[in-house]
Parts: C-alpha cells; sequence; structure tokens
C-alpha cells in the first residue's frame, strides 16, 4: 500500500467513526451503555490520541524512543489515566464539538505525515505501524458504536 493509500485509508476510517458517532447521538444513544463510552467519549478519545500522535511522531521520526512501556500493565495504567484525562477535558462540549476537534487533529497527523520521506511507510516503521493501529482502532470504535445504534 502506498503512503497516499495508507493516509486516505487513515482518513476514510476518522469520517467513518465520526458518521457513525453522529448517528448514534441522533438516535439518543447519547447515555452509556453498560459503562461503555457514549458517542461524545469515543470521539473525545480517538481526538486526544491523535493530538498525542502529532507530537509523539516527530519525535520518534528523529530517533527517540515512543511514549510506551514494556510492562503491559504499567502501559494499561497509562492509557487509562491519559483517557480519563482526555475525557474530563471536553467537559459539556457538544459532540459536533468534539467530532471538529477530532477532524482538525487528524487532518493535522495526516499533513505532518504527507512531508516524511515514503520509507516511513513500510512495514516495521513506526509511522507505518501506527497508521495501521489507528485504521484498526477506529474498526473496534466502530463497533462500539454500532451498539448504541
Amino acid at each position: 500500500m502506498s503512503k497516499d493509500q495508507l493516509l486516505q485509508e487513515m482518513a476514510d476510517a476518522y469520517e467513518r467513526i465520526i458518521a457513525a458517532a453522529t448517528e448514534a447521538s441522533l438516535r439518543n444513544s447519547n447515555l452509556n451503555i453498560d459503562g461503555a463510552w457514549g458517542p461524545r467519549e469515543v470521539i473525545a478519545h480517538m481526538a486526544g490520541w491523535e493530538v498525542i500522535g502529532t507530537v509523539q511522531i516527530p519525535k520518534v521520526v528523529a530517533g527517540m524512543s515512543p511514549l510506551e512501556f514494556a510492562d503491559v500493565e504499567r502501559q494499561t495504567v497509562m492509557d487509562d489515566a491519559i483517557n480519563a484525562a482526555l475525557i474530563t477535558m471536553i467537559g459539556d462540549q457538544s459532540l459536533e464539538i468534539v467530532c471538529i476537534m477530532l477532524r482538525r487533529a487528524y487532518q493535522s497527523t495526516i499533513e505532518l505525515l504527507k512531508t516524511l520521506d515514503d520509507s516511513a511507510f513500510q512495514p516495521g516503521h513506526y509511522v507505518y505501524e501506527r497508521s495501521q493501529d489507528v485504521i484498526e482502532h477506529c474498526v473496534e470504535h466502530l463497533k462500539q458504536l454500532a451498539g448504541h445504534l
């Protein structure tokens, strides 16, 4: 898959998740089901992680290691704390505003990725693997949002 194809697939995945969250919200599904995040929380989570990505990617490309823990338990605790902070920071923002935040965040990341050499988009490279992970993560959240529909 070429760099342009991967970036388009990433943008499409984000747009699908924005559309699914919007539809779920329109169907009055903004409430959490069985403790699961509602549409607003899913979008806030994705936007926050994309903002973090725009900070992380240049560091990793410059040779620094990504912000990850070798210990799975410590990584889970860190991820949960970051997610809680991201969702808390959106406060009472409407889903529409949170969707705008996600769209701006992912578009910023894509613009950043477009500036990178094509070699960063090869399997095994952090940028390629992160882009694939983003797409897969969107699919996971699409399934979650389907429960709200």
